[in-house]
């Protein structure tokens, strides 16, 4: 199971898919996902995925069969 972390105001939301599942509910998930990833980028965000038991910061395509991606909203300063 792969899954996108969004931490947001109201705590936190995850999608989740099977990268395995070849059906048009889990492509409309991934398409979602994809859109999320790129529409925090151009707002600023930084994006980790998992690799292994650590997530590093990662600016590279999206990748539907990665285990977790969190978006990393940017610290406002004052």
């Amino acid at each position: 199971m792969a899954r996108l972390i969004i931490a947001n105001r109201r705590g936190h939301q995850v999608l989740e898919w099977d990268p395995a599942t070849d059906t048009e509910e889990v492509k409309a998930v991934i398409a979602e996902a994809e859109r999320i990833i790129r529409e925090a980028r151009e707002q600023g965000c930084k994006i980790s995925r998992k690799v292994g038991d650590h997530h590093e910061l990662y600016d590279g395509p999206f990748d539907p069969n990665v285990e977790e991606y969190q978006i990393i909203a940017p610290i406002a300063g004052g």
